[in-house]
């Protein structure tokens, strides 16, 4: 005998379905072009029980990117918990990285940034999420990355500097489809962290300016 679903658990499942046709409708239109009518009928909700769960714009558009920021949250942690484990080097990791700010997640925070600018309803939507998608990381990085040499400070600006080369690199993606730069791109990076110190094993050395192993075995 099936058990009956309570109305909790229908509203968790409402609720996903239409956290997830907003994320596909703000992929496909925007955040302005995208109405609750187009997010009601992507989902298969009617507008009313939309606006019963979400009783306006800017509430859906906050869960929605909430949603999104803990499910990448959550993907690095494991990401991190691999590397820990001996799985995935620091390599694989900015490689990681780069994928994850070519992906959905950030064409999503991409329009978020853009509507933000002009739009001071969405970017107070943005602000408190982006803070605490960033403070997650910084933890998450704090812990990953072994160098007794640097301070919490310093690990924070190589982590606040990658993420800036990885959004810049997600950002040319939309028009400049080369993948050959991108993995240069990522070489060179790994290079310049390792040359500071930076790894996530403790027996990494630094790499001398002049090293052309990773030349050598592409």
């Amino acid at each position: 005998m099936t058990k009956r679903q309570t109305q909790e658990e229908r509203s968790r499942q409402t609720q996903s379905r239409v956290k997830q046709a907003t994320i596909e409708c703000i992929l496909e239109k925007g955040i302005r072009a995208t109405s609750t009518v187009d997010i009601a009928r992507k989902a298969g909700v009617s507008r009313g029980a939309l606006l019963h769960q979400y009783p306006s714009k800017e509430l859906l558009m906050q869960a929605a990117l909430e949603d999104i920021l803990n499910r990448e949250v959550d993907s690095v942690q494991d990401m991190a918990t691999r590397i820990k484990a001996g799985k995935l080097d620091f390599e694989t990791m900015l490689q990681a990285l780069h994928e994850h700010f070519k992906g959905d997640m950030y064409m999503v925070t991409l329009e978020f940034l853009t509507t933000a600018r002009t739009d001071p309803a969405i970017k107070e939507v943005l602000v408190p999420l982006a803070t605490r998608f960033n403070a997650s990381l910084e933890q998450i990085w704090e812990q990953l990355v072994m160098s007794a040499e640097h301070t919490s400070h310093e690990k924070r600006v190589a982590l606040n500097a990658t993420l800036c080369m990885m959004r810049g690199m997600g950002a040319q993606s939309i028009w400049r489809n080369d993948p050959g730069l991108y993995r240069d791109m990522l070489l060179f990076w790994k290079r310049t962290l390792l040359e500071l110190g930076f790894s996530t094993s403790e027996n990494t050395k630094r790499v001398p300016h002049n090293d052309k192993n990773d030349r050598d075995t592409e």
